[in-house]
């Protein structure tokens, strides 16, 4: 089993209601991660979640041409690097999952 905490910023912060929170997981990937794990303990906001976090098509992920899901301008990182959604998750792993960062005017 592998234990992983996962940080959550601005817009996901308030849909999930929490700040941070712990897995446990077995053999899991990133993706296995944001797919699976997170909606499954918050299943009030599950659907929320995936169309926050992923492109989708009437309400279903869309996928790459190389099977993964395509996030919607979220940067993920572990443990400060932005790593493959097929990156296999390691106890200990501090994931980050923040929002797109908005453009600022550089005017002035």
């Amino acid at each position: 089993m592998v234990k992983v905490r996962v940080k959550y910023f601005g817009r996901l912060r308030e849909l999930l209601g929490v700040k941070e929170e712990d897995y446990d997981v077995e053999d899991s990937t990133l993706a296995d991660l944001l797919l699976k794990h997170i909606p499954s303990r918050h299943p009030e906001a599950a659907n929320e979640w995936r169309k926050t976090v992923f492109v989708t098509v009437r309400d279903d992920v869309a996928m790459g041409r190389d099977g993964m899901p395509i996030l919607k301008n979220h940067f993920i990182l572990v443990g400060g690097r932005s790593p493959d959604l097929t990156y296999r998750l390691r106890d200990g792993d501090e994931v980050a999952i923040l929002p797109p960062v908005g453009g600022g005017d550089d005017e002035g």
